[in-house]
């Protein structure tokens, strides 16, 4: 087949959840169908570029609009007085839509995949099928937001989004072919909805060969968090971990320490800097903080989808302490795979018995190993998300209707 990929975010090196699952997942299909990419060019290094051409066609846009060229604030203010949402004014311009135009017109696509329901207004030519590649219910991601945040004027402005984007994403799918979820909760939220779309779920997955356990010393009663902290739902759940959990396990072991893992602003990687904690940035390599840490935490209270961060621990055989939340969407059991603990308190004793019970720590990280292999290959996902483009497309195609989801959803 011939499928075109549309990100958000240039995906390599996938360092970062949505990077490694775009990453991932269109590296494989490549193997066997002609794959191309289609994103922005904000960040974009030309060496990954090439790298990446090594393994798909890769097509990258310059932009002369969205937030990269205003204030956030400003389009914010300007999302408030309008109707539509401040995150789909991030992908406006003509410069992707133009883009996916020229390519549509140049060949025959038989599936064109839009990363996140952001990419929605996006007007897709009549031809290909189009799929819907959710890496989040995104208004339930603001919706839990809201109900996270500690300041009231953001409270307000993510139930705004939330409230705004829930009718559009329902519309969404609905105007898709297909839609792909990562877990089975989400399917049946897209079910509900969409009761006419083809629905696949297409787990999150982790490379069991990359993440793989490995003899190193592990550093007594150490934590280590990782993702990337320009994403809210990360943010927050490291300052649950350094302003509610660590003052609790402080008092019982002042030796313990936790390693913040991921890029972020400076000014909030600072705010995470104090007694015990300390904030790395972007690492190139995250298993060597995996490998060291006495326990893996997943301390997550807001967000949507299922965690990378969970399944990679789990690979790399680590004990692990998460939210109910954390591991959403994630087939483990609580006391067989990992623990789940969500009152700091509880957390925090989580955190504690494996300090003080290694062999269950062990035992623990054995089963999340083998759940892992056994059910979250990245090959295996791949293997559903292509059914599910085989399922949706049309052999002739030559004159249906156009059906832009920008059209059907009500721009």
């Amino acid at each position: 087949m011939r499928i075109l990929v549309v990100s958000t975010r240039f995906p390599y090196p996938p360092r970062w959840g949505f990077a490694t699952r775009v990453y991932q997942l269109a590296r494989l299909l490549a193997r066997r169908d002609q794959v191309t990419l289609l994103c922005p060019a904000e960040g974009v290094e030309p060496a990954d570029v090439e790298l990446l051409r090594a393994e798909l066609e890769v097509e990258i846009v310059e932009r002369a609009g969205g937030t990269a060229a205003r204030s956030k604030r400003a389009t914010q203010l300007a999302s408030l007085a309008g109707g539509r949402s401040f995150h789909l004014r991030e992908f406006e311009g003509p410069e992707l839509q133009d883009a996916l135009a020229r390519l549509c017109s140049e060949r025959r696509f038989d599936v064109v995949q839009l990363e996140s329901s952001l990419l929605g207004e996006l007007e897709i030519p009549a031809g290909p099928a189009v799929v819907l590649d959710e890496h989040n219910v995104e208004y339930e991601v603001f919706e839990r937001m809201s109900e996270g945040e500690r300041s009231p004027l953001r409270r307000a402005f993510y139930r705004l989004e939330s409230s705004r984007f829930r009718p559009f994403e329902q519309r969404l799918w609905r105007a898709v072919d297909g839609c792909a979820v990562t877990s089975p909760r989400d399917a049946r939220e897209v079910e509900a909805h969409a009761p006419e779309t083809a629905v696949a779920v297409v787990p999150n997955g982790v490379d069991v060969d990359y993440f793989r356990p490995v003899a190193r010393r592990v550093e007594p009663r150490s934590l280590v968090f990782n993702g990337v902290l320009d994403y809210r739902p990360n943010l927050d759940g490291a300052w649950f971990l350094v302003d509610e959990i660590m003052p609790r396990l402080r008092a019982r072991f002042p030796d313990v320490s936790a390693t913040i893992v991921g890029r972020g602003a400076q000014a909030d990687l600072a705010r995470l800097r104090r007694a015990g904690a300390q904030v790395t940035g972007e690492v190139p390599d995250v298993r060597p903080h995996l490998a060291s840490a006495a326990v893996v935490v997943v301390p997550l209270r807001i967000g949507g989808g299922t965690r990378l961060k969970v399944v990679e621990g789990l690979a790399l055989g680590r004990p692990m302490v998460t939210t109910a939340l954390g591991c959403e969407g994630i087939d483990v059991v609580d006391g067989e795979h990992l623990l789940v603990r969500d009152d700091p308190e509880q957390f925090a004793a989580g955190v504690e018995s494996l300090f003080a019970d290694p062999d269950l720590g062990q035992r623990l990280g054995a089963t999340g190993r083998r759940l892992m292999e056994s059910a979250y290959s990245w090959e295996a996902a791949a293997s559903r998300l292509r059914s599910l483009h085989e399922h949706v497309r049309l052999d002739d195609r030559s004159s249906p209707p156009s059906r832009p989801p920008a059209a059907v959803a009500g721009r």
